[in-house]
């Protein structure tokens, strides 16, 4: 069984520079950069290969940002080309430059994806200036990985750690909702997108979405009710619960459900493999799909 982790994080070490202040250690339980200290910990974890994308503080920025990082990254792909592979950085900063940088990182550079942040710089997902981005990944027939940042609610979030407790889960629904009651899946049916932490906080409220959607005038030109259009989504398995991640399969499908660990953060989950393999509600072969062989179909390795 080939096991993929869909959700992890990485700054080249010649990328260090374009950070705007120092890495958080604190909040680390690996290594950001030492690709060496990445690979021994994922051998210990039982990770075949990870799939990188960058750090939040990269998310967000402008085409050099972009181009830097998908050149450094696609340099350690290579070096450990059967160990890993690259999620590309797309400049949603400028996001008309995005279809030239997308399509260099994929047909240039060997990138099977991309990952970009629950908003851009407060912009939401379904913004009409993002259509030539998602018509690019629907042509080059890569997923896209929405991971939470800058979320919404920080001057009321700022005590406890809140704003990853609380902020990264609702910042992910707003994404979810955007994407489907701004149209995105309706006008471009062929994107394949995948969620962080469980899909965050939206696969537990869609009833609430799809009682809305019928009582009320959302002034939304979808289709069809909203939980239709959820079940195009794919969801990594960092839930930190056996009954969360059971509803979760329940819901969309195994075959809609990721392993995904969030290294190197202490919010992550480094044994998800033994978790995985540790529950009662997935066969063994449903589970072989869940730690690697979605993944790879969705990757195309």
């Amino acid at each position: 069984m080939r096991t993929i982790d869909t959700h992890a994080h990485i700054v080249p070490q010649d990328c260090l520079e374009l950070l705007p202040e120092q890495l958080d250690t604190r909040t680390l339980v690996g290594n950001m950069t030492d690709v060496d200290v990445r690979l021994k910990e994922m051998d210990q974890s039982g990770i075949e290969v990870q799939a990188l994308s960058g750090f939040l503080a990269l998310l967000n920025k402008d085409v050099a940002t972009a181009r830097q990082f998908n050149d450094s990254l696609a340099r350690v792909v290579a070096a450990h080309p059967d160990r890993f592979v690259g999620l590309a950085l797309a400049p949603m900063a400028e996001p008309e430059k995005a279809p030239a940088e997308l399509d260099r990182a994929v047909n240039e550079l060997g990138m099977v994806g991309v990952g970009i942040a629950s908003n851009i710089n407060g912009m939401n997902l379904d913004a009409k200036e993002l259509g030539p981005f998602y018509a690019k990944v629907q042509e080059l027939d890569i997923p896209i990985f929405i991971h939470p940042a800058n979320v919404l609610g920080q001057d009321r979030l700022a005590d406890w750690y809140l704003s990853n407790f609380i902020g990264n889960v609702t910042d992910t629904a707003v994404a979810a909702a955007s994407i489907i009651f701004g149209g995105v899946f309706q006008e471009f049916p062929g994107l394949k997108i995948y969620l962080a932490h469980g899909g965050g906080s939206c696969p537990y409220i869609r009833g609430r979405w799809d009682h809305g959607w019928q009582a009320h005038e959302t002034g939304s030109k979808i289709t069809k009710p909203p939980s239709e259009y959820m079940r195009l989504f794919y969801f990594d398995a960092l839930t930190h619960s056996a009954q969360t991640l059971q509803y979760l399969v329940e819901s969309f499908g195994h075959d809609k459900v990721m392993l995904g660990s969030d290294y190197p953060f202490d919010m992550g989950d480094i044994d998800q493999v033994g978790h995985i393999s540790g529950v009662d509600f997935l066969t063994d072969a449903q589970k072989e799909d869940v730690m690697g062989e979605t993944a790879a179909k969705l990757f195309k390795i």
